[in-house]
């Protein structure tokens, strides 16, 4: 008898142990079970991918507005940075800076080339925003400025700051 209550209350002790416990299914039925209880949530936007200079294009800088670009030397990388952005009449506008010549004067004034390829074909005609960005190595440490040119248009010189 004493053999059978031990059996009893073990059992018992498993059962009562059980109790409340939920199985959770295997790894696979959860992602699954998961991905289908919840909508479906939309990816995060992608950095825009910028579109390559094709050097055999005209270059259709003058066509952009509101250019707004500043310049930095960072010291720890020693890197003279030129960042900003500016308006294209259309999407699909190929942009970017180019290191140009360091004249010779004391101190230097470096020039950049901004370069722009309208987009090929029907484009929708909507006023689109354009990162313009580059990093020259080995920088000086003092520059006198930053002349950005453009064919058909005036220069923008930036203060180095």
């Amino acid at each position: 008898m004493n053999k059978a209550m031990m059996t009893a209350a073990i059992a018992l002790a498993v059962g009562v142990a059980g109790c409340g416990k939920k199985e959770t299914p295997p790894p696979t039925e959860t992602a699954a079970a998961d991905t289908a209880a919840t909508p479906a949530t939309p990816a995060p936007a992608a950095a825009q991918t910028p579109i390559p200079i094709d050097p055999g294009k005209p270059n259709a800088c003058d066509k952009l507005t509101d250019v707004k670009l500043a310049a930095t030397i960072d010291a720890a990388t020693k890197t003279l940075k030129i960042s900003g952005t500016a308006n294209a009449p259309v999407a699909g506008y190929a942009t970017a800076l180019q290191a140009g010549p360091l004249d010779k004067m004391n101190p230097p004034n470096q020039v950049v080339l901004l370069r722009a390829n309208a987009p090929d074909g029907a484009t929708p005609q909507v006023v689109t925003k354009v990162d313009l960005s580059l990093d020259i190595p080995n920088a000086l440490p003092a520059y006198k400025s930053v002349r950005v040119a453009c064919p058909n248009a005036p220069d923008i010189e930036l203060k180095v700051g």
